[in-house]
């Protein structure tokens, strides 16, 4: 997807898509973590979003919590032998 960088008042910026914005939950005054990353990239995250160095996406991050939690008392008994 590509946006166009526009004019807002005195300032630049770039309008989210709603379905961007659906999916990820953020509503207006939600407040947003900009970082610039190594290669250039723009990243854009919720604030309270664990940042991690590792190359993992989000959505990967976010699946294995769920699955931690999930099966918590089966990964501690494998753990445990």
């Amino acid at each position: 997807m590509t946006q166009t960088v526009i004019n807002i008042g005195n300032s630049q910026g770039v309008i989210f898509p709603k379905e961007i914005l659906n999916k990820l939950k953020i509503k207006k005054g939600d407040e947003l973590n900009v970082d610039l990353e190594d290669d250039d990239r723009v990243v854009f995250s919720k604030k309270g979003f664990k940042k991690t160095k590792a190359k993992v996406s989000p959505e990967l991050l976010m699946w294995l919590d769920g699955f931690n939690k999930r099966y918590k008392n089966a990964l501690q008994e494998l753990a445990s032998k």
